[in-house]
């Protein structure tokens, strides 16, 4: 090939200080110790005039604004375009606050100006002053690690626990890159699933994905990153039937996750030089209508903003739906999110801001025939939730979030546009 592919990779630590918010469950819960380290881990890739970078960070969310600032400030300093960058948060319930979220907590700034924003910083620089020339080798199989958590209960209700008939993308795959000594020198591990082995833990931790890319990094000498796929409905499967538990269960799921990810990598036996793209479009997602004032002022007396969690998001809903009629409101007809992807020879790398539903994932993968669609939640910010249209009627903890997340809530067929309008934008990527 007349170009080839560089790849830098960088890493730096984004570990808190022990004491601050751990974020995922309840805002008055706060670290003890650290069981294991956070990690920012940085992907460049240059071919010709083409710049790309992949970040991966170990936070449970990351705040749209702040996803916005970093690619702006990554921008400026290194003319890598923000058009073509992505950062994902792994979806650690381990770590710290990078999100505000009513009832959950408020982000811990402090940590996000000193710790955070510094390292990945960091870690980009590592990545970009680390390039060389690489082959590029895919491994595909399959791993149990992960079920479907949308519960259905005998009394049609849907709680949050291990749902063995219900969808979920049991594909992992593993991408890794090779130096022109024949070295790997990188890789990275795609899946789809919640950081929440751990549970209510005090304990600082990556979760179930750190023992994963630990054991792969271990074995092949190289760095090694975890993207979090389409999670929004899909959790740990554990033995203890649940879909949280204690830190000893990141041994267990991470284990299963380490031992398929080994055969994974094993399986890999060619390396080639591929090609390098980027895109980024809009996403046109339709809105609902509000519901009524009336609505909105029964919610209000139903739910209080002393509450926490859930119930304190329903307050904070009802409230701005109560003030939009009472100010110069303007109903929009959909809502319009920034969308990169990144080509490397037959994947593409694909970002959503939102937690989505497994089925998605796997219905824009089969639309592709000749990419393989690596879905990337929780990307270049968060939105919430994205369930399937035919799960809303079930009701349940996601669903709640997706209705009740805007002063208009996107419309029941929302899945439908959000892949429609991803075929056409990958449709865009040079093959």
């Amino acid at each position: 090939m007349e170009n080839k592919l560089l790849m830098g990779v960088g890493r730096a630590d984004v570990t808190p200080p022990v004491g601050g918010r751990l974020f995922g469950y309840r805002p008055d819960h706060f670290s003890e110790s650290v069981n294991d380290s956070l990690t920012a881990t940085a992907f460049y890739f240059e071919q010709g005039e083409i710049k790309a970078l992949m970040v991966t960070v170990c936070v449970c969310l990351l705040d749209t604004a702040l996803a916005d600032r970093l690619r702006l400030l990554i921008e400026e300093r290194h003319d890598i375009s923000r058009s073509s960058i992505l950062i994902c948060a792994t979806h650690t319930h381990s770590g710290p606050d990078t999100i505000y979220m009513p009832g959950w907590g408020c982000i811990d700034k402090e940590y996000y100006d000193s710790v955070f924003e510094p390292a990945v910083l960091k870690a980009v620089e590592k990545a970009i002053d680390s390039k060389q020339p690489v082959t590029v080798g895919v491994g595909t199989g399959e791993s149990r690690l992960g079920i479907n958590r949308r519960q259905l209960n005998v009394d049609n209700s849907v709680g949050l626990g291990q749902c063995e008939w219900a969808p979920y993308n049991p594909q992992m795959t593993v991408v890794s890159f090779k130096n022109e000594a024949d070295e790997v020198v990188a890789n990275i591990i795609h899946y789809g699933c919640h950081g929440t082995c751990a549970g209510l833990n005090v304990e600082i931790s990556r979760d179930w994905s750190g023992v994963m890319t630990d054991a792969l990094e271990e074995a092949s000498g190289a760095i090694t990153a975890f993207f979090n796929g389409p999670e929004g409905d899909v959790g740990p499967r554990l033995s203890n039937g649940q879909t949280v538990a204690d830190l000893s269960y990141i041994y267990e799921i991470g284990g299963i996750g380490a031992k398929d990810a080994l055969s994974i990598f094993y399986s890999i036996t060619d390396y080639k030089d591929v090609t390098l793209a980027t895109t980024m479009a809009e996403l046109k997602i339709p809105y609902d209508k509000r519901i009524s004032y009336e609505d909105a002022l029964a919610g209000c007396e139903q739910y209080s903003h002393d509450s926490i969690n859930k119930d304190k998001q329903m307050a904070v809903y009802f409230t701005k739906v109560k003030e939009s009629y009472e100010a110069d409101f303007q109903e929009k007809e959909a809502d319009y999110v920034e969308q990169v992807i990144i080509r490397l020879g037959e994947l593409a790398f694909t970002g959503f801001p939102y937690e989505l539903f497994s089925e998605i994932g796997m219905r824009i993968n089969k639309a592709v025939p000749d990419l393989q669609v690596l879905s990337l939640s929780n990307t270049n910010g968060s939105k919430g939730y994205f369930p399937t249209q035919d799960q809303l009627c079930r009701g349940g903890y996601e669903v709640t979030m997706f209705k009740y997340n805007g002063v208009q809530c996107l419309r029941d067929d929302a899945d439908y546009h959000l892949m429609r309008e991803t075929l056409r934008n990958i449709d865009t990527l040079k093959r």
